[in-house]
């Protein structure tokens, strides 16, 4: 079977994953003819890129179409949530770019529902980027209150996923 080359987007969500994890000096990835070096520690200068020239269209291109909002939460919600968070809740955010699951597998169970107790180890949802599934926990121990995502919605860096309210 070929080896399938990553495409810009799964690039860019390796590039985000290792600007979040602090415990990574160095990653590199080589696909066929694609080949990444990142380091926190020395500038590596890279060869040459061969450019090749563009070849004019016969017709004019079409006019692309902005894409719709696939995230169902406005920006005014979002802020309406920061807004409406008591002193005693807490926003688990995700980690990294990637997709959001709330169930360990297809059919099982949501880790989590509203109203679930749960302690600051609780596994509360998994964020995958590119097949690598990370186990978000709660961080705190208190009572779900809100899930603000739906089950394998993309999600970004820093994105509000579950409202969770403290315990006393």
């Amino acid at each position: 079977m070929p080896d399938k080359s990553p495409d810009l987007k799964e690039l860019k969500a390796i590039v985000d994953w290792i600007s979040v994890t602090e415990n990574i000096s160095q990653f590199s990835l080589k696909f066929a003819d694609v080949e990444i070096f990142l380091s926190r520690e020395q500038r590596v200068d890279s060869p040459p890129i061969h450019q090749v020239a563009a070849i004019p269209p016969s017709a004019p291109a079409p006019v692309a179409q902005p894409a719709p909002d696939t995230n169902p939460m406005p920006q005014a919600a979002k802020q309406a949530v920061k807004d409406a968070l008591a002193d005693d809740e807490v926003i688990v955010k995700a980690p990294m770019v990637g997709v959001f699951y709330a169930k360990p597998k297809p059919g099982a169970e949501d880790f989590v529902a509203v109203g679930d107790k749960v302690r600051a180890d609780t596994v509360v949802c998994i964020v995958e980027v590119m097949k690598l599934m990370t186990n978000i926990e709660a961080g705190v121990s208190g009572t779900v209150t809100r899930i603000l995502v739906e089950n394998e919605q993309a999600v970004e860096f820093g994105q509000s996923l579950i409202v969770i309210k403290r315990d006393a």
